[in-house]
């Protein structure tokens, strides 16, 4: 997909309207094609039943089997609650990114490439390790298509966005994608920083806009989407959370388990237990919780704790990465753990080993340090 303009500040009509969606899951029996032909029945019944604008937002055909309905879930109910194809209805909801960002918008952080430096969270969890030929899918903010230190490929990439500013987008108009991309893959070159899996192929799944904010329904689809494209060995990171979504976690599992990528996800930075948190309480044989430490080793206070569902802590304290625009800025976050994790997943074959435990982690049982 080609780079688009960068749009105004303005919210995505699919935030603004969130209350007025619905998701709509169907029986995991039913094949992706009944998906459609059951989505398309709704929508008309819908219609006739006085909802003249019902669409269909999403259709989900590849994870969870379902679509996200544009009428809300009381009006739906009201339409085809007792419908048997239905397992549940569930208003859609928020999910924004898992760690802010030091600005947001056009010019923040970049800007210029300097010598490149090796950030002290790529030799703590075993890297630098040349990941050229291997694949990083990024459910984010998009990637900067044009960094001169990443490989991005977009013909790949995916946008959840069909109307406002971020409209079929796959470009970075936040920085908070960039940024994770590179810690993963950066090139091993001469200019700004190297990746954990250093030449490593990202991928862009564009679900949060430049706010850092998005929709359950648009994330389920970029998680649609990765488990119908991905390979058995890729990684897909997701420094993204919210409050608990059954359909978001299933759908996270069942990519995972369908394509054999590792879906590695942040456990979020509440200072809470990650249980009330998704996606970061999804658990599954290729999925993967991480929280955040500092170079300290201790955990950061800011940082989610459990385990279960979380797997690993990595670093996630002034990570220093490649910034929209060009050239590097500094975050923290598990934003910023997780893709170190989904690197070390990706280039160990799934069988990371680990380098000690964290300081000061809160549930009391300390979570190993994911190294390669």
């Amino acid at each position: 997909m080609a780079q688009a303009d960068r749009p105004s500040f303005s919210a995505e009509p699919a935030i603004t309207d969130v209350q007025n969606r619905c998701i709509v899951r169907f029986h995991d029996s039913f094949s992706g094609a009944d998906a459609v032909g059951i989505t398309n029945r709704l929508v008309a019944q819908a219609q006739a039943a006085g909802h003249a604008k019902a669409a269909a937002q999403f259709v989900y055909r590849n994870t969870i089997k379902g679509a996200t309905l544009n009428l809300s879930c009381s009006a739906a109910s009201a339409v085809f609650g007792k419908d048997s194809t239905i397992m549940r209805m569930t208003p859609d909801s928020i999910v924004s990114i898992s760690a802010p960002p030091s600005c947001v918008g056009p010019g923040c952080g970049g800007g210029g490439s300097e010598a490149e430096v090796t950030p002290w969270g790529i030799p703590r969890v075993g890297g630098p390790v040349d990941g050229s030929g291997r694949d990083a899918w990024i459910i984010d903010t998009g990637i900067d298509l044009d960094h001169a230190d990443l490989n991005v490929d977009g013909s790949r990439g995916f946008s959840a966005f069909t109307s406002g500013p971020s409209a079929g987008k796959i470009d970075d108009d936040h920085g908070h994608g960039t940024h994770v991309a590179g810690t993963v893959g950066a090139i091993d070159n001469d200019i700004d920083v190297v990746g954990v899996a250093a030449n490593a192929t990202v991928i862009p799944v564009k679900v949060l806009d430049r706010r850092g904010s998005g929709t359950t329904s648009g994330v389920i689809a970029g998680v649609d989407y990765v488990g119908a494209n991905a390979s058995p060995g890729d990684c897909a990171n997701m420094s993204l959370g919210g409050g608990v979504s059954q359909d978001l976690d299933d759908a996270v599992v069942a990519a995972s388990e369908n394509s054999g990528a590792f879906f590695v996800l942040a456990a979020g930075n509440d200072g809470d237990d990650a249980n009330n948190h998704s996606p970061a309480r999804a658990n599954g044989t290729y999925v993967r919780t991480i929280s955040a430490h500092d170079d300290s080793d201790t955990m950061a206070s800011w940082s989610n704790w459990g385990n279960p569902p979380v797997d690993y802590a990595a670093p996630g304290v002034s990570i220093l990465s490649t910034a929209m625009g060009g050239g590097t800025t500094t975050y923290s976050g598990t934003s910023m753990a997780s893709p170190h994790a989904c690197a070390v997943m990706m280039m160990s074959n799934g069988n990371p080993g680990s380098d000690g435990t964290v300081n000061g982690d809160l549930d009391g049982d300390p979570d190993p340090i994911i190294h390669m």
